[in-house]
């Protein structure tokens, strides 16, 4: 079965509401009929900002369910291979360059991003003009970072469903001083 690209837009109101929606839309997903290429995939496009999307990509092969990953297109990270889903180090490692590079903007600009995408609310992302570096050495806008963390935080939502979900990557986050 072909992979199938479905332009998504959230609507953004408070987490439970958040979960549901995403529900709803896999929900419709039409089942495989087997594995390999009778799998049904998905790819829905999220965010777009610049050259850039946030897409998430169905299924995700270490969970089961409604799990998913969150991937950048237009950009890579790398470890022993490269990788398009950020890790959660990968955006500790982001936002980490930004706060020393950026250090008085970071503080005044970038955490209270990061609180609002955290407590649900609808932002209007300015550009913030924040860059980090990839494995290469190439530059890109902080602001896809924290479009990804938005889908980050919802995945944690799913993983964690009966738990705090967004709240284990948020402490994460605090504990690296970086809200």
């Amino acid at each position: 079965m072909p992979t199938t690209t479905i332009p998504y837009t959230l609507p953004i109101q408070n987490r439970a509401q958040m979960r549901n929606a995403v529900i709803d839309l896999f929900k419709n997903e039409q089942p495989g009929t087997g594995t390999g290429a009778n799998a049904s995939k998905y790819v829905y496009i999220v965010e777009i900002y610049g050259n850039y999307q946030i897409q998430l990509r169905r299924p995700a092969y270490l969970n089961k369910g409604f799990d998913f990953t969150v991937n950048i297109q237009g950009l890579y990270f790398k470890k022993a291979k490269r990788y398009s889903n950020p890790s959660h180090q990968d955006v500790i490692s982001a936002l980490t360059y930004c706060k020393q590079s950026y250090s008085t903007n970071y503080t005044s600009v970038i955490i209270p991003l990061i609180n609002n995408i955290y407590n649900c609310t609808n932002i209007a992302l300015p550009k913030t003009g924040m860059t980090f570096p990839d494995y290469t050495g190439a530059f890109h806008p902080i602001e896809i970072i924290l479009l990804a963390l938005k889908w980050l935080f919802i995945e944690q939502d799913f993983t964690c469903w009966n738990n705090s979900g967004r709240n284990m990557l948020y402490i994460t986050l605090k504990n690296n001083g970086l809200v």
